[in-house]
């Protein structure tokens, strides 16, 4: 690939897939460079872009699944040859690369820009990633090198938890995400009304228990916080706005957490696709003296 000639004004441009779930305020404040991804109804495919958000629910169908498509190889390099005309280097933040060939994706088109792109694997989806987005976006803004900001990630990564309440188990059955508790979970949902409480860890997505009742894990969630000092919050959710904003205001009320610092939005179909509608998201970063017990 030819060099990008470009006058640049940054030392490090932040690029991410749009499964961060970043508000479009925060992608344009601080000039983040998302990626789409895509759903796909059968032949319909639907670029992930907030002004698709609406059709791509009301196409939605519990019973059929879409799927989604990580980003091509082709679209990343796109992304990064744009980034570099704007900066020297960048950094590109993915979703966790054990559930995605996004971070395979941008892995294999940063090797057309030796030396200029790095690529991160968040270990994470929807605002957990978004969380170690925005850490990159405003380090960057801040002026640090590219060593400086992935040292910081990395060093995020790790107090980062997610945890997520799903209304139904339909969509991550027919998905296959949770791999060998499959078996357990659809034992329990044929004889029982479950709601099944997820948690990643270190990319993996597990199942995490069940609840018989949205309120019963709506406490599960907020369970997850209490008493642990955080130095980020975010609350996302799928077509579940009320309960979200209760979420938020409950969550930074408990931890003590600044309310208006709480990032909160609607999560893309890379949740949306095996989560379905009405979930619920919890993300948090603990601060670093409770990393070790938490």
């Amino acid at each position: 690939m030819d060099s990008v000639t470009a006058t640049h004004t940054l030392k490090v441009a932040i690029v991410a897939d749009s499964g961060c779930d970043l508000p479009q305020a925060l992608l344009e404040q601080y000039e983040i460079g998302l990626v789409p991804l895509t759903a796909r109804f059968g032949e319909i495919e639907i670029i992930d872009q907030m002004q698709n958000r609406e059709e791509f629910w009301r196409r939605y169908d519990l019973r059929h699944p879409p799927q989604s498509a990580a980003p091509s190889v082709g679209l990343w390099e796109e992304a990064f040859e744009q980034a570099l005309t704007r900066a020297e280097r960048v950094i590109a933040l993915t979703l966790t690369g054990k559930h995605s060939a996004t971070f395979n994706h941008a892995l294999m088109a940063a090797s057309a820009f030796p030396s200029q792109v790095e690529v991160f694997d968040s270990w994470s989806l929807s605002l957990g990633e978004g969380l170690l987005v925005l850490e990159a976006a405003r380090l960057a803004r801040a002026g640090r090198s590219t060593e400086v900001i992935l040292r910081a990630l990395t060093q995020t990564r790790a107090r980062l938890r997610v945890h997520i309440l799903l209304d139904a188990v339909e969509a991550i059955q027919r998905g296959g995400r949770l791999g060998p508790a499959m078996g357990a979970l659809k034992r329990m949902s044929s004889a029982l009304s479950i709601k099944p409480m997820l948690a990643i860890d270190e990319g993996q997505i597990h199942f995490d228990g069940a609840v018989r009742s949205r309120k019963r894990g709506f406490r599960r969630l907020l369970a997850a916080v209490e008493g642990k000092p955080l130095s980020a919050l975010a609350v996302a959710h799928t077509r579940n706005f009320d309960m979200a904003e209760q979420l938020a205001d409950a969550a930074a009320q408990m931890t003590g957490f600044p309310r208006d610092q709480v990032l909160l939005n609607e999560a893309g179909p890379a949740l949306g696709v095996h989560a379905g509608p009405g979930a619920l998201g919890l993300a948090f970063v603990l601060e670093e003296r409770q990393n070790q017990t938490a």
